[in-house]
């Protein structure tokens, strides 16, 4: 067995109770779908969020889409309207979004990005299990390079 493999399960409590902690406070997590935060936030990122509290001009919120019922984005706040609603935009977005966000609707505020965690998820979703299942067979044999082979009779490693 590889040291990474002896040591996955208690990382995984670690990160399961880190989790829990988290939620238990009201935070939230979000994969990132899109590429429309580029460079701050890439597709596949995991985007974890504290309560909104208070919301600035600058800041990287989620909210409840208004042309998108039942979905959420995460995009930052460019400025506020004559209303008091958000207009946000994408960093890599050309233009504002078109349709300005009600203070009530937002979500959460962004408080750290986990690169890459998230494209497991988006693999399932996006249907693909290959891509799913490679990674869960990596993991449970230890990155590549780490496992050394042992003799089944000896015990000891096989000769060069």
């Amino acid at each position: 067995m590889t040291v990474f493999a002896q040591h996955l399960p208690r990382l995984a409590w670690l990160c399961a109770a880190a989790t829990g902690v988290l939620l238990l406070s009201g935070w939230s997590a979000a994969v990132v779908a899109s590429g429309s935060m580029h460079p701050a936030v890439d597709t596949g990122d995991v985007v974890l969020m504290s309560p909104p509290g208070r919301v600035r001009a600058g800041q990287v919120i989620r909210f409840r889409d208004p042309g998108r019922p039942g979905r959420t984005t995460l995009h930052r706040v460019a400025r506020f309207d004559g209303r008091g609603r958000l207009i946000t935009q994408g960093d890599a977005n050309r233009v504002a979004d078109h349709r300005p966000v009600p203070p009530g609707a937002v979500v959460g505020a962004a408080r750290l990005r986990v690169p890459y965690l998230g494209w497991p998820v988006l693999w399932w979703i996006r249907g693909e299990y290959g891509k799913v299942v490679a990674l869960v067979l990596a993991g449970l044999t230890g990155p590549p390079g780490v496992v050394r082979l042992r003799s089944r009779r000896s015990g000891r490693r096989p000769s060069r």
